[in-house]
C-alpha cells in the first residue's frame, strides 16, 4: 500500500438532524438571514455568520454586511439569544382533534351508593351527640 492510499478524504463534520435553508437578506427573522433552522447551536451560528461574511463582505456589499452583522448580534450569546426567541413570531401548531372519544361511564353502582351514604349520612356512624344537642328555648 502506499501512503496515498492510506489517506481518506476528510471527511466533513455535519449534523444530520440539522436542517440548512438559504440565506434571505430580506427576512427580518435572524435565523433566516443567517440561513439557520431556530434552536441553532452558537457553533453553528458563529460558522453561518462566518461563512456569509466572507459572502458579503464589508468593503463590496456593505448594506448586506449591516443585516448579517444585526442578525449575528440578536444571536451572539445565550442570554440576547433567549430574548430573540421569545419574540419571534412563532405559526401554532397544527390543530389535531382528538382521535376517540373520551367514553364516560355512566352507569350507577351499588358501591357508589353506599360511599355516598356513609359520607353524608350517618350510615357507619358511631358518633351521635350532635344529635343530643339542648333545645333553645
Amino acid at each position: 500500500m502506499s501512503p496515498s492510499d492510506k489517506q481518506s478524504p476528510p471527511q466533513q463534520e455535519q449534523n444530520p438532524r440539522q436542517e440548512t435553508r438559504p440565506p434571505d437578506l430580506n427576512s427580518s427573522d435572524p435565523y433566516a438571514v443567517l440561513g439557520l433552522m431556530r434552536g441553532a447551536s452558537p457553533r453553528q451560528i458563529k460558522r453561518a455568520y462566518f461563512a456569509q461574511v466572507r459572502e458579503h463582505s464589508p468593503e463590496d456589499d456593505p448594506d448586506s454586511f449591516k443585516l448579517i452583522r444585526a442578525a449575528y448580534e440578536k444571536l451572539r450569546t445565550d442570554k440576547v439569544k433567549e430574548e430573540t426567541d421569545l419574540f419571534l413570531f412563532r405559526p401554532p401548531y397544527p390543530w389535531d382533534p382528538r382521535k376517540r372519544k373520551i367514553k364516560f361511564d355512566l352507569d350507577v353502582q351499588a358501591e357508589d351508593i353506599w360511599i355516598l351514604l356513609r359520607k353524608h349520612g350517618d350510615l357507619g356512624q358511631k358518633n351521635f351527640q350532635k344529635d343530643y344537642r339542648g333545645v333553645p328555648l
